[in-house]
């Protein structure tokens, strides 16, 4: 049994608690707990996907801290983008895996520190938006007037980086039907599904689904890429020993790491790196992109 459990607001959502032994029985499942303590072992993780996609996906990176650091790491989700800035802000966890424009807004809010980056498939620190379809008729942004679009509020591949494509083209909110998803895999859902005419979503999600009926509409310039980011005040000692572990795995190159990682999550299962110089300001540069979308809507 992993021992792990998620906890969300009560008026919100049910913590959930997995299980990773065939044999653990309900009884040996630890209790629902309806708030947690801080813990200077609690990461989190900017909500993406669904709370069980993510609980599935990140489980594996909480064992993997247990074992390479010998500390009680524990996975604590928040339901959405402002409350999870929150939570790192106030020191309720001491990590938070963050998209460009929440970091920005992170180190805006309260000065969180960039610890480590993750690497993408490619072994570059940049991925893209991108803004796709799946209805054959629709060719061009431009004939998206009108369409219901998926996008995930304040994501920056989903929502913020997708608008403003849609701005730049002459196309503002009071010219499309915006329907907002928990998650770019509802946002996927919906598209297949034909709920919506297109939808922004990274473009990792979309290389796991090139073979569907998608197709790219268009694409944003390169974004930095996903980071962890280190709670305000939190001691070097363990800053130091999170980035430790993270950094010495080696999948592009050791076999046993690529083993190791190969059912974690796509962001974070090609390894990390140190933050370059540049990376911040890159980061930051996307609060105006952020602040010009929020007000449009």
């Amino acid at each position: 049994m992993s021992g792990l459990m998620f906890i969300f607001p009560v008026f919100t959502f049910l913590a959930l608690t997995f299980i990773t032994g065939a044999s653990t029985t309900a009884a040996e499942q630890p209790a629902v707990q309806k708030t947690a303590p801080a813990s200077e072992y609690t990461i989190t993780i900017i909500p993406y996907y669904s709370p069980e996609k993510l609980w599935a996906k990140f489980s594996p990176l909480i064992d993997y801290l247990k074992e390479a650091t010998g500390k009680p790491w524990t996975l604590k989700l928040y339901p959405n983008h402002d409350q999870t800035i929150e939570a790192i802000c106030k020191g309720e966890v001491s990590f938070a895996l963050l998209g460009p424009v929440p970091l920005a807004r992170s180190i805006e809010r309260c000065g969180t520190d960039i610890v480590t980056v993750a690497v993408g498939s490619d072994g570059t620190l940049f991925y893209h938006s991108l803004i796709v379809t799946t209805d054959p008729t629709v060719t061009s942004l431009s004939q998206l007037k009108g369409r219901q679009i998926g996008l995930f509020r304040g994501s920056t591949a989903a929502h913020i980086v997708p608008m403003k494509m849609l701005i730049d083209a002459g196309i503002g909110k009071d010219r499309i039907k915006p329907l907002f998803f928990e998650g770019q895999d509802r946002i996927m859902n919906a598209l297949l599904n034909g709920e919506v005419t297109a939808a922004g979503i990274k473009d990792v999600l979309y290389k796991r689904f090139k073979d569907s009926r998608l197709r790219v509409l268009q694409a944003s310039k390169p974004l930095p890429n996903f980071a962890f980011a280190a709670a305000p005040n939190l001691n070097s000692r363990t800053k130091a020993l999170f980035a430790g572990a993270l950094l010495k795995l080696k999948p592009h190159k050791n076999e046993s790491d690529r083993r190791l990682v190969k059912d974690w999550d796509d962001e974070i299962k090609n390894g990390f790196v140190a933050p370059s110089a540049s990376y911040g300001p890159s980061v930051m540069d996307l609060l105006s992109v952020y602040r010009e979308v929020m007000s449009a809507d």
